[in-house]
């Protein structure tokens, strides 16, 4: 490892004038350079700091490299580094995309993790394989292009419509389309940014110039030029894969039969008329039954919409929007760009999308934003909106959020609902308004995962992540409801609220109320209660609320202030609950026993969960036992009495939450009545 340091300040001092002392020259070519190669032996060692320094060294000598040098790094055997590289980069591919799948009892969160740091290994290659190809060097940025693409490229794109049914694909299409996203974000770059939007498109291309040259010739003509001048310089780099034979991981002959098998699946598909043209290419993933696929295609499409190094052949293929060149172009380049492949199945795509939201029950809070991210990405450059079927759709999903959204209110959380509300909305504003270059397309991955089972729990802790559930689904559809009719994303309308401020005036004062603490025994009620391997105690229960505040306080009689209790124990007053259910917040009576009071405490501490689930990689407890208190009174009156004194003091409670919801719930009385007006 010091020789490698050695190796790393020598790099550090290489310029053109001492670049000389490093080589053996003979004649007019570099016959050796131990330095580099050197390093090159522990290109891929297991220690990450050697790898560093590897890649530091290699960085060095290929920023001032000359003629001499840069031949010898590009000639065989030296070069086959870079074919190596990118061989041992797919690798890691089969490696992540086998972890995706695997089999096994394993726990979500740490198939999560795994992924996590699988995927990370990935990042980091390509972050290495953008730094080489901003060396300013031709002919170096040509030689690991070409591995790139012939090496992992070329074999995923070609392998892809395979991969939909795991047929003869050394990856999962959910894989295939994370790695292309991926590498997209991070290399991007001119050259792969079309090679890809090249293959992606080809059926399109091909489907759409068949069907115009076999249509009325008079009339698409004009129309059929696009496709045909782009199909065509499609074919050049379609022909142009399998060139570079022989990279030491992806033989040509390997490539040759990926590419046959993916011109015969167009062929076949634009030959049989009969064939829905969304049932083919990436199209045949955008409109897929797996939604997850649906939402990784329609985000590597985003992308390569998005981008700015598409080139002017294939931009109209793909673009969301016209420019301003465009518009004053002919009228055969306008059709040509109604035709692309979201001006043609704008509704439809829109359409699988809002399918997503509308069975939002049987989906994670995280599919319905990535959907509600793709359709606002979609409608925002839609000018005409949504059609009438698409928006009684969307209104129907939003009907379903706002029910679940309001029962949440009768719940045993409905006390933090205006902070979730709080918390969530710049989450929910952020992920919408995020680009779709800095998008991280690991929620592709994360999305196959199961969801993580309750196992039939009904504890406070899976009650408390079904009401974030609610609420940030809500959250997106009163966002997407905003955009659709406003064309912007609207404010938080609870942000000038204060967390404790309900505008509901309450006369007793809960904040100052813990443990120990002296409180007045005027609201006190008399009952007894037994703690586990203790004696039964006589205490008084306190229903306190301020505001969004609400306790219940068990308290013993002052031994010196008659009309003072201490206070032992204290519960939210918020969730309390039966012991069987968690979805009314009310304690019950015992039916065999009419002077026993059941409450269920609430134990689960929220601010603590989010402390831990910091970077969203923290999963909810497998088991959560939350506390269970019986009180005994007097008699059955005394038992129904001290019930209605607590469900009086939840009321106010809820309806200081409410109060404080009022300005989100009567904005979007608002919105709905301003809409129909319109």
């Amino acid at each position: 490892m010091n020789m490698q340091f050695v190796r790393l300040a020598v790099s550090g001092k290489i310029n053109r004038d001492t670049l000389c002392l490093l080589v053996n020259v003979h004649g007019d070519a570099v016959v050796s350079f131990p330095l580099y190669t050197e390093a090159l032996r522990f290109a891929h060692h297991e220690e990450k700091m050697i790898q560093t320094a590897v890649r530091t060294i290699v960085l060095n000598i290929y920023n001032v490299s000359d003629e001499m040098i840069y031949k010898f790094i590009m000639t065989p055997p030296v070069s086959d580094y870079f074919s190596v590289m990118v061989g041992r980069l797919r690798e890691m591919c089969i490696l992540l995309d086998a972890f995706l799948h695997e089999k096994g009892d394993m726990d979500t969160q740490k198939r999560r993790n795994g992924l996590i740091l699988e995927s990370d290994k990935i990042i980091d290659e390509l972050y290495y394989l953008k730094d080489i190809l901003s060396v300013d060097e031709p002919r170096l940025n040509q030689l690991v292009t070409e591995n790139l693409l012939n090496g992992l490229v070329f074999p995923v794109l070609f392998s892809l419509p395979a991969s939909m049914n795991n047929n003869g694909s050394d990856l999962s299409a959910i894989t295939s389309l994370y790695i292309l996203s991926r590498l997209l974000q991070v290399v991007g770059g001119r050259s792969m940014i079309n090679n890809v939007a090249g293959v992606i498109l080809y059926h399109f291309l091909n489907l759409n110039a068949r069907t115009l040259s076999e249509g009325n010739a008079s009339d698409s003509s004009n129309e059929v030029k696009p496709f045909s001048k782009c199909l065509n310089e499609v074919e050049k780099i379609i022909s142009y894969a399998p060139e570079s034979k022989g990279d030491g991981n992806i033989n040509g002959n390997y490539l040759d039969s990926l590419l046959e098998d993916f011109r015969t699946r167009v062929n076949i598909s634009c030959l049989n008329g009969d064939i829905c043209p969304k049932r083919q290419g990436i199209l045949a993933f955008v409109f897929s039954e797996d939604q997850c696929l649906l939402l990784a295609s329609t985000f590597l499409l985003l992308i390569l919409a998005e981008s700015k190094d598409l080139d002017s052949l294939l931009a109209p293929m793909i673009r969301l929007y016209q420019t301003q060149d465009a518009m004053t172009n002919d009228t055969s380049t306008s059709k040509s760009l109604d035709a692309s492949i979201f001006g043609g199945f704008m509704p439809e795509i829109l359409n699988a999308l809002l399918k997503v939201l509308a069975f939002q029950e049987s989906h994670s809070p995280e599919m319905l934003w990535h959907a509600g991210w793709c359709l606002q990405k979609l409608l925002n450059f839609c000018r005409e909106g949504l059609d009438d079927d698409n928006l009684l759709l969307f209104n129907t999903a939003y009907d379903h959020s706002h029910v679940h959204f309001l029962k949440e209110l009768d719940g045993v959380w409905f006390d933090h609902i205006p902070d979730i509300v709080r918390n969530e909305w710049s989450s929910c504003t952020k992920v919408l308004e995020q680009s779709s270059q800095y998008k991280d397309p690991i929620f592709m991955l994360e999305l196959v995962l199961p969801q993580q089972s309750t196992n039939g729990q009904t504890s406070s802790c899976f009650a408390w992540q079904k009401t974030v559930d609610a609420v940030k689904a809500f959250i997106l559809h009163f966002q997407l409801k905003t955009f659709i009719f406003e064309r912007e994303l609207a404010e938080n309308p609870l942000i000038a609220i204060s967390s404790n401020d309900s505008g509901v005036i309450c006369s007793s004062n809960v904040s100052s109320a813990s443990f120990g603490s002296n409180v007045s025994l005027e609201s006190g009620i008399p009952c007894t209660i037994a703690f586990s391997n203790a004696e039964i105690r006589d205490v008084y229960v306190v229903p306190m609320v301020h505001k969004n505040t609400g306790k219940l306080l068990l308290t013993e009689k002052h031994p010196f202030r008659s009309r003072h209790g201490v206070v032992i124990a204290i519960a939210p007053l918020a969730g309390l609950c039966s012991f069987a259910s968690l979805s009314v917040s009310q304690p019950t009576i015992d039916k065999d026993h009419p002077s026993w009071l059941h409450l269920r405490i609430r134990e689960f501490n929220p601010k603590l969960y989010a402390t831990k689930a910091k970077g969203d990689h923290f999963s909810m407890p497998d088991h959560f036992v939350d506390g269970r208190w019986t009180l005994g009174f007097p008699d059955a009156k005394a038992c129904k009495d001290a019930h209605l004194a607590i469900l009086r003091e939840i009321t106010k409670q809820r309806s200081a939450v409410e109060a404080t919801l009022a300005p989100l719930l009567n904005y979007d009385l608002g919105l709905a009545e301003e809409n129909r007006e319109k």
